[in-house]
C-alpha cells in the first residue's frame, strides 16, 4: 500500500510551477515524476532553463538539484521541500552553502 500511495503521489508533482510574490528572485520549474523520480528543468532568472538532477519524491517529501549559473559562474543549488496537493514549500541552497532562500512555488494553471 505504502508504494501505491508513493506512486499515486508521485504523479502530482509533475506539470509546471511558479514562485509567488516580488520579493526575492522568481524561481519557475517544470518537473516530471515516475515512481519516486523526478526530472524536468528551472527557469532561471534570464528565462534559460537548466536541467533538474538527482530528482527524488519520497512520500511528500522532493529534492533535487540544477546546475545553474549566476553572473555566467556555474553554481550547483540543492533544492528540498515539502509537496501539499498544488504547493509545494522548497528551500533552495547552494552547494557552498553561502546563499539560500525559502519560497513557495503553486501549480501554474497553464
Amino acid at each position: 500500500m505504502g508504494i501505491f500511495a508513493a506512486l499515486v503521489y508521485a504523479a502530482e508533482v509533475t506539470g509546471k510551477w511558479k514562485s509567488q510574490g516580488d520579493e526575492g528572485p522568481q524561481f519557475g520549474f517544470t518537473l516530471k515524476s515516475e515512481g519516486q523520480s523526478v526530472t524536468g528543468t528551472m527557469q532561471g532568472a534570464q528565462g534559460k532553463d537548466f536541467p533538474i538532477s538527482d530528482g527524488k519524491l519520497d512520500g511528500d517529501a522532493i529534492s533535487f538539484s540544477v546546475a545553474s549559473e549566476w553572473q555566467g559562474q556555474p553554481v550547483k543549488l540543492l533544492v528540498k521541500g515539502k509537496v501539499a496537493k498544488d504547493e509545494m514549500q522548497l528551500r533552495i541552497d547552494n552547494s557552498e552553502g553561502s546563499w539560500g532562500t525559502d519560497i513557495v512555488v503553486k501549480r501554474a494553471s497553464n
